[in-house]
């Protein structure tokens, strides 16, 4: 079962925000876009909470939680950020805690950072939050 999930904050692309292939959701790069369509000011850290607003909403909306999240790549613009971005994503992710890749690229629409992730739900309702 492949199964298309999108909402109006896809900014115009030709993508889906997520698409579910069986117990997979695998999320599009997602970036710190306002509801004004722009990235959030603020730097890594408030870009890193936009995206993992989003990234809630997404999965909520796939029947899925944070904790069903097993795999998330991230691409910071520059090195010297990766430790605000740690900082900010830490509190997403207390305990149980994703397989992860940090990479430095060329970044589009002037992010800071952005987030691709793959979550798992066998179950709808994923698992309890810590």
């Amino acid at each position: 079962m492949i199964e298309f999930i999108a909402g109006p904050n896809v900014e115009g692309l030709a993508i889906s925000e997520a698409v579910r292939a069986g117990d997979f959701v695998f999320l599009s790069g997602l970036a710190g876009f306002g509801p004004d369509g722009e990235i959030v000011s603020g730097g890594v850290a408030a870009e890193t909470d936009r995206i993992m607003l989003e990234v809630k909403d997404i999965l909520g909306r796939a029947g899925l939680r944070l904790s069903d999240i097993v795999k998330i790549s991230v691409y910071l613009r520059e090195a010297k950020d990766a430790g605000e971005f740690e900082t900010a994503y830490a509190k997403y992710f207390p305990q149980s805690k994703p397989a992860r890749i940090v990479t430095v690229a060329e970044l589009l629409y002037g992010g800071l950072v952005e987030l691709e992730v793959v979550a798992y739900g066998a179950e709808a309702g994923g698992r309890e939050e810590p």
